[in-house]
């Protein structure tokens, strides 16, 4: 027997539309609306220009949605990595929310679809019902950073510079009078 080199199948863009007609038609994995009860948490540490760290941890949520009292949780929770503290600098959802008719569009140019959304401030994010296939691609995404605290090296005038200086002078010369400041009586002078 001759060893056939293996060739590339052409597939035209026809028939894999036509097929993925078939697919959605049939398929009832496409067809079935699902409420979201878990998604995926990723968590960034980020120190100037530099990652530092991610986590990675799944969250239960109950009716599609994420409360503000779970998020600001899950913020306090995780906003220190090493004993380093970091703030919260970005909050963002991808919700991969596809209606069946449109699942063909997505697959001919994938670029006029977005599925992230931005937060800039700690609320409720909610998640809509949606395919239950692509469910499991939802997340959140959170972006801690800190900029890096520059050490200066300590330079000893910048040490007193704040401090104030009184200078004393002593005079320590012995003299023959007793130098008292005391205030004596009209008695006291008479003896």
């Amino acid at each position: 027997m001759e060893e056939q080199e293996n060739e590339i199948i052409d597939l035209q863009d026809n028939d894999i539309i036509e097929n993925m007609d078939n697919l959605l038609e049939e398929i009832e994995l496409f067809q079935i609306n699902a409420n979201i009860e878990c998604i995926k948490c990723y968590m960034f540490y980020v120190e100037g220009q530099k990652l530092l760290n991610f986590k990675k941890t799944e969250l239960d949520i109950r009716e599609n949605k994420m409360t503000k009292k779970e998020l600001l949780a899950l913020v306090l929770k995780n906003n220190k990595l090493q004993s380093k503290k970091f703030d919260l600098t970005g909050i963002y959802k991808y919700e991969l929310n596809l209606e069946t008719d449109r699942i063909k569009d997505f697959c001919k140019s994938p670029s006029e679809f977005s599925f992230i959304t931005s937060y800039s401030n700690i609320e409720d994010i909610l998640f809509h019902p949606g395919i239950e296939l692509f469910n499991d691609n939802n997340a959140m995404i959170l972006l801690f950073s800190r900029t890096p605290k520059q050490q200066n090296p300590i330079r000893s005038n910048h040490l007193n510079k704040n401090k104030t200086q009184k200078k004393v002078k002593f005079n320590i010369k012995e003299n023959s009078k007793p130098m008292n400041k005391t205030a004596k009586t009209k008695e006291e002078v008479k003896e």
